[in-house]
């Protein structure tokens, strides 16, 4: 019992490694942009639903068309819509 133990706790720590390497991989613009996602996403999706979802996809869009090319505040990226509209697909699908 003591050798599965063992083994079982390498097994994790080896998931835990890949998975930090993986995370610490992403550049830390796209983690921003998941977030943005998630506190936009959430509590639209949780209110209105499918409608929400798509409100939250409208305004991350905006955000990009709006913030970064108009005003100059940002350089847009398609990758940073992606970021930003994954929890909230996330979400969406979650919901049904």
């Amino acid at each position: 019992m003591g050798a599965i133990r063992s083994i079982s706790k390498h097994t994790k720590s080896y998931h835990f490694v890949m998975l930090k390497r993986i995370i610490d991989s992403i550049a830390i613009d796209k983690k921003d942009h998941v977030l943005l996602g998630l506190i936009i996403g959430f509590p639209l999706v949780l209110l209105f639903g499918n409608i929400g979802g798509l409100i939250a996809l409208a305004l991350v869009g905006a955000k990009e068309v709006l913030y970064d090319k108009l005003f100059k505040k940002g350089n847009p990226e398609w990758l940073d819509f992606i970021a930003s509209a994954i929890p909230i697909i996330m979400f969406l699908i979650l919901k049904m």
